[in-house]
């Protein structure tokens, strides 16, 4: 069964912001940029590829020493840029995440 071409995309507000994070990949974390950001999902400008399903660590907060890692897989990818959808939240993560939000976003949302 064909599944329809936005059903990986997010169905949330999502909230521009600039944010340094962090994805781990080959046994070290390397920066990205994220650039949106809501509860369900975020978008990255990162310098690696990723192909639809792949599975990353990433690493973002408010200041270095106040960030947390989540489980992500990868949504869709466009160049550079690739969206993300955060895997086996709890009510932690949903406040940090919105704590992020509330803190860094430039308050419109996308």
């Amino acid at each position: 069964m064909l599944t329809p071409k936005n059903s990986n995309r997010r169905k949330n507000t999502r909230f521009a912001l600039n944010v340094d994070g962090h994805y781990f990949y080959q046994e070290n974390w390397i920066k990205c940029r994220i650039y949106d950001l809501n509860i369900n999902g975020a978008c990255l400008w990162l310098k690696q590829s990723f192909v639809i399903g792949d599975i990353i660590k990433v690493r973002f907060g408010l200041a270095e020493g106040e960030e947390n890692t989540f489980d992500t897989t990868v949504a869709n990818v466009n160049g550079p840029r690739i969206g993300i959808q955060f895997v086996g939240l709890d009510e932690f993560d949903r406040t940090f995440i919105n704590k992020v939000i509330s803190a860094k976003s430039k308050h419109f949302k996308i």
